[in-house]
């Protein structure tokens, strides 16, 4: 795995763990948190598949 691919990785996770508790904090009941939250999840498992 190449350093920027871990890089992204790494960016991408800390991005799902903030969505995640914002998620928390409205109930799962705000519609583009969760739409975030599900881009976000698509984009991390696209670039960690391309990278192996």
């Amino acid at each position: 795995m190449h350093c920027d691919d871990k890089r992204t990785l790494h960016v991408l996770k800390k991005e799902i763990e903030k969505s995640w508790k914002l998620l928390e904090n409205s109930g799962f009941t705000d519609q583009q948190l969760l739409e975030d939250f599900n881009n976000t999840i698509t984009a991390y498992f696209d670039c960690k598949s391309s990278s192996e």
